[in-house]
């Protein structure tokens, strides 16, 4: 069966990280994606994730800087439906390839553009490198999180309990104070999602008006898509219930290390459940009790939960340390809980029951050989996708390529038929978001920022998680209705939502949809238009039915390992502006979307599918291993986490600020050694290169060596710790919704980040500020028929609650 993206002709002429992972995407569901290379080479072809993002597509040398590259360019670009781009703002329209100048003869067209920090504003020529926009946005103090949580930070205050800090040996990842550089590229990944789902909504609105549109996103904007939940300023701050720990620098987060010296993260913490297995001199099975929910013993997400935590970190540390990592993890399982070793990202790909779900495959590479890497992420039922080829050599079909341009063209391009005018690209799609945690409900999120009208189904007890600030995050620009599903009239009302409803996304365990007859097998024969999305925890198999967390995949798939420099012998980190459960979240919205996508132009619905695994071997795809498991090199973190080079890292200057240095051109270092006056720096080895410029950079102040080498064409930057707090308040962040103001019921007025993608035609829009549950019982109710007297009876049968927000 085709990809949903069959007959989608895409030209990539994007570099870094961002562009070519969107276009790998596309190209792993069925569209013909054909890189443009320049003969000058692609500046970061040597960067270990080229082999994998790279798979499938064309290639193609054409010099864009020559009239015969231009008018080849632009003769493909006539026939296309897409063109990825990341040219610093004001190439494209140099070299007459932007968006406005192509769709003048094909009027289809969609252009996506990912810049650094966007077209306008100050910082638009900045150098866009993914270091570069994590260092200006201070991104580097969220991997371990801020003392107090963001939240706190980002309102001036301490946050509760400050008089605690964290027992000594709590060490993730480097033991040092001061930013901290993770391997995950979070700016490039949030920016590589929300492009990929802003293509998938441009072609869902092209099919209803039969225009093409701009889409553009930016690396700045992916730097916020990390932290989106964790950046926010409310106006009561000590609302019951917003404030919860997981966040803190001084929180317990459930890495433990065991006696063979290996680790395991275990979460949802059962405190209880260890120091009762690790009382005897054997690991004992013990059964788990009660659901987490209703365990007496659980520790709490508030801030005496924190004090509790930091209480019982001496204790489970020495209870993790009596037995080996595999008998823990062993233990985990049977138990049903959360536990997993942490893992390198070869021993990731080497795991059996990844290659057996597909997540990792095999490819065939003309360089290389046989290697493993992460498989298609996306999951479709109707239109299943796969990974098409390994990376073409430079140049391949340089020759087919130019002869398809030179093919005469009968006709312009016909014009697509137009159905009707949208505001929204997702405008007149209804979604019923019965998720759970934050892998589930942020999906909702930011399809309600694309225009969905998103129905939040919860339970009748979700009062306290709505409250939280995750509850708050995940859950803004939709309504809610509290329905309790286990009664027949709460199955009723779900029943009759279905009935208007387009979609239906779930990340329920395995069974549990099916208990409820809401299963797309159960609805697909009276539903045949639904798209269904249940996602998952783990990959299909062994591990299907255990209970899979955000921190648990981390560990699985290497990320923890990578982003804490374990390779180096530091702890693993499980980074604070991670992106398992939003990343599953986002893949689950670019599924649904391209699912639409499909319907509009066949009718058919279907289900898809994503896991928060697939999410987090997408944050190592820069990772490839030999089929035999060899591994390969991918450039790691050293131990001090500065960066990955002395060309790519961090320095501290003489005023105890922070300067990311990121010479990763020729040109780049050539000019650093000319700006300090010292060849050295261009001919020595790396130790040599960081003891000078380390000693250097020592001398002055941050800010004055940033000026120094950007003069001299050395892209730095200062770290901003300050960035989040000045976010808010900013006048140009403001007019670029790059935040956003609503209000919410318990916190007053809530600001968060706002749209992370634009659209030019259909632009996404802030529809309402975050959800309490059953804030919109009685309106949902009454727009599907219920009339007043039986929504009295619902809710005095406890079928319903009926929870309306005073207005301010």
């Amino acid at each position: 069966m085709p990809g949903v993206f069959d007959g989608l002709r895409v030209l990539d002429i994007s570099s870094g990280i961002a562009g070519p992972m969107t276009t790998m995407l596309l190209a792993d569901n069925g569209a013909l994606v054909t890189r443009i290379e320049s003969p000058r080479g692609e500046p970061f072809g040597a960067h270990s994730g080229s082999r994998v993002w790279n798979r499938g597509k064309r290639n193609a040398v054409l010099d864009l800087e020559t009239d015969d590259g231009l008018s080849t360019f632009r003769a493909l670009a006539a026939s296309a439906d897409l063109v990825v781009e990341s040219f610093s703002p004001g190439t494209s329209q140099r070299l007459g390839i932007d968006h406005a100048t192509l769709a003048v003869g094909n009027a289809g067209l969609i252009t996506c553009s990912i810049t650094g920090y966007g077209r306008l504003g100050r910082d638009r020529d900045r150098p866009g490198y993914d270091a570069l926009v994590a260092a200006r946005t201070g991104l580097f103090y969220d991997q371990k999180g801020r003392r107090g949580t963001a939240m706190e930070y980002i309102s001036g205050r301490p946050g509760p309990e400050p008089e605690f800090d964290a027992p000594a040996d709590l060490v993730r990842g480097t033991n040092r104070p001061g930013p901290i550089f993770p391997r995950t590229p979070w700016p490039s990944i949030g920016a590589m999602y929300f492009a990929t789902l802003g293509i998938a909504a441009a072609l869902r609105a092209r099919e209803v008006t039969g225009q093409g549109q701009w889409v553009e996103t930016s690396l700045l904007q992916g730097a916020l898509a990390s932290v989106c939940l964790n950046w926010q300023r409310v106006e009561n701050p000590d609302a019951p219930l917003y404030w919860m720990w997981p966040v803190d620098s001084r929180s317990l987060e459930g890495l433990f290390e065991c006696s063979d010296g290996r680790w395991v993260h275990h979460w949802t913490l059962r405190p209880s459940w260890v120091l009762t297995a690790a009382e005897g001199d054997d690991l004992a099975h013990v059964d788990l009790g009660a659901a987490y929910r209703s365990d007496p013993d659980r520790v709490s997400m508030e801030p005496d939960g924190m004090l509790t935590g930091l209480f019982l970190h001496p204790l489970l540390t020495d209870a993790f340390r009596k037995f080996p990592s595999d008998a823990w993890v062993k233990a985990g399982e049977a138990a049903g809980i959360g536990m997993a070793l942490v893992r390198s990202p070869a021993e990731a790909l080497s795991d059996e029951s990844f290659i057996a779900d597909g997540c990792v495959v095999e490819t065939d590479d003309p360089e290389v050989g046989r290697i493993r890497h992460v498989g298609p992420v996306l999951e479709f039922s109707a239109t299943p996708g796969t990974v098409a080829g390994p990376t073409a050599r430079p140049g391949l079909h340089t020759e087919e390529v130019r002869a398809e341009a030179a093919a005469p063209r009968a006709t312009p391009p016909a014009a697509r038929p137009r159905r009707g005018d949208l505001a929204h690209a997702l405008q007149g799609v209804r979604v019923l978001d019965l998720g759970l945690g934050v892998a589930g409900p942020f999906a909702g999120r930011v399809l309600a920022d694309l225009g969905a009208d998103v129905i939040k189904i919860h339970a009748l007890h979700d009062t306290y998680w709505t409250g939280t600030h995750m509850g708050l995050g995940t859950n803004r620009g939709k309504r809610s209705i509290a329905v309790n599903l286990k009664h027949d009239g709460g199955r009723a009302v779900l029943d009759r939502l279905i009935e208007r409803a387009d979609v239906v996304t779930t990340n329920w365990r395995p069974g549990a949809a099916a208990r409820l007859g809401i299963d797309y097998e159960s609805l697909r024969e009276r539903f045949p238009k639904l798209v269904y999305c249940n996602t998952r925890g783990y990959e299909k198999g062994p591990r299907s039915d255990l209970p899979g967390t955000d921190q648990t995949a981390a560990a699985l798939t290497g990320v923890e390992w990578e982003d804490g420099a374990c390779d180096a012998g530091n702890p693993p980190l499980w980074s604070r502006s991670g992106m398992g459960d939003t990343g599953n979240a986002l893949l689950a919205a670019i599924a649904i979307t391209a699912a639409l996508y499909h319907r509009d132009r066949t009718g058919e619905g279907q289900s898809v599918s994503t896991s928060i695994v697939n999410a987090q071997l997408l944050l190592t795809s820069y990772a490839w291993i030999h089929s035999d498991g060899t591994p390969t090199q991918w450039g790691t973190v050293d131990a001090q986490q500065y960066g990955l080079s002395p060309f790519y890292r961090l320095y501290e200057c003489a005023d105890g600020r922070w300067l990311f240095v990121a010479a990763v051109k020729n040109e780049h270092r050539i000019s650093l050694a000319a700006a300090f006056r010292d060849d050295r720096i261009a001919l020595e080895s790396s130790e040599k290169v960081a003891a000078i410029l380390e000693s250097r950079l020592a001398e002055h102040p941050a800010a004055q060596w940033c000026e120094a080498l950007n003069t001299a064409g050395v892209p730095a930057e200062v770290v901003n710790e300050e960035y989040c707090r000045t976010l808010f308040d900013d006048p140009q962040a403001r007019a670029a919704q790059l935040v956003a103001e609503t209000r919410a019921g318990n916190v007053g007025r809530f600001e968060d980040p706002g749209l992370l993608v634009n659209l030019s035609a259909t632009p996404g829009v802030i529809q309402r500020g975050p959800c309490l549950c059953g804030e919109h019982t009685r309106e949902i109710l009454l727009e599907h028929g219920y009339t007043a007297a039986e929504i009295a009876t619902l809710e005095a049968d406890r079928t319903i609650l009926d929870a309306p927000v005073a207005a301010p």
